[in-house]
């Protein structure tokens, strides 16, 4: 990589911000005379004033625009790197941010951005990825985007945190906001994860279109197309291999499982499980009012016989609610709702059953 001069760098930098470019749209204006018009103290106040932009503190910090260094190699513990059209920045010991390898970085503009803050922290945007952005700020956090990841963003803030996007995606977004938190995404296109909280953790991919959301140390998995999984409070919500299904789990020792097609499951409480599966239009719910676990199937019990439009709910605790296919028959237009305690409704091997308990 290049050592820029002194008021090389500057100028460098003014054009990789976009500086240079607006100024170049001037007639009889060169990008680069701003510069050369400064004196040596004006240089150095601005070179000043430039640190400061990136970190106030004094932690080692280097800048990489286009293939140049803005700053010294030499004792600098941060390190930064980048190819044509590409910017790199990292501050912290340790830090290190890479925007290498864009397929369009010959074309003006087509700019990977990589930045990284906090000691070990790493933000990596590079092969093949372009038009790519990745952020890691905190201790030994972690940003990536790569092997062929386009017009993608991978953010991770707080300590040991990760974000990462890639694997021939395009339009992926992963965030991670919290101690220990992670956001991925991968094999498709237009895939959103989003953790939010100390040890979540949300995956989103593996199709396209798909929506993963975990809070407070909880785990979100949205796969299939156009997908979503919600999960709070500790709980796990599941969607997978299916198309627009819907999961949404909130509480600790919660799960809720949607793999159908146009399939919902949602558990709540504490100790409950939903699952909407192996059917179209299935719906499964549960409300745990207590701690003996609950457990609402909609959709069936075999893989092989599906179970269409039916519907599995539960308010109460220490239940089952069944509706759907039995291991040898399908059953669809099916009900099982239980309102109360220590109660099993069974809706499943034929069409158009339905069972309510208690019995009124």
């Amino acid at each position: 990589m290049k050592q820029a001069p002194h008021v090389g760098r500057l100028g460098m930098l003014a054009v990789g911000l976009g500086i240079g470019a607006a100024l170049a749209t001037t007639p009889g204006v060169a990008a680069a005379d701003w510069v050369t018009d400064l004196s040596p103290t004006e240089l150095a106040q601005l070179d000043q004033l430039l640190v400061e932009l990136f970190d106030p503190s004094g932690a080692p910090i280097q800048v990489s625009i286009d293939g140049n260094d803005l700053f010294t190699t030499a004792g600098n513990t941060a390190t930064a790197t980048s190819s044509t059209g590409d910017i790199a920045i990292a501050v912290g010991s340790g830090a290190n941010a890479s925007a290498n390898g864009g397929i369009f970085d010959f074309i003006p503009g087509s700019s990977d951005l990589a930045f990284a803050d906090g000691t070990d922290s790493n933000a990596v945007a590079g092969l093949g990825a372009s038009f790519s952005v990745v952020f890691a700020q905190g201790d030994n956090s972690v940003a990536d985007a790569g092997l062929g990841a386009n017009f993608d963003i991978a953010s991770a803030v707080g300590s040991g945190s990760h974000a990462e996007v890639g694997v021939g995606g395009s339009l992926d977004t992963a965030f991670a906001n919290g101690v220990d938190s992670a956001a991925n995404v991968g094999l498709g296109t237009g895939n959103l994860a989003y953790a939010q909280g100390d040890e979540s953790i949300a995956t989103a991919g593996v199709g396209n279109g798909d929506l993963a959301f975990a809070g407070s140390a909880s785990h979100a998995i949205a796969g299939g197309f156009s997908t979503a999984a919600f999960a709070n409070g500790g709980g796990t919500a599941t969607t997978e291999g299916g198309a627009y299904d819907t999961a949404t789990a909130d509480g600790t020792n919660v799960t809720a499982l949607a793999n159908g097609t146009f399939d919902s499951a949602s558990a709540s409480g504490t100790n409950a499980e939903a699952d909407a599966v192996n059917g179209f239009s299935d719906f499964a719910s549960v409300f745990n009012t207590g701690s003996a676990f609950d457990q609402a199937i909609a959709g069936g019990l075999s893989t092989a016989l599906l179970g269409n439009d039916d519907i599995a709910t539960i308010i109460g605790t220490g239940s089952t609610a069944l509706a759907g296919s039995d291991p040898t028959a399908s059953g669809s237009f099916d009900l099982a709702v239980v309102l109360g305690d220590m109660l099993n409704a069974s809706a499943i091997g034929h069409d158009f059953l339905i069972q309510i308990l208690p019995l009124f």
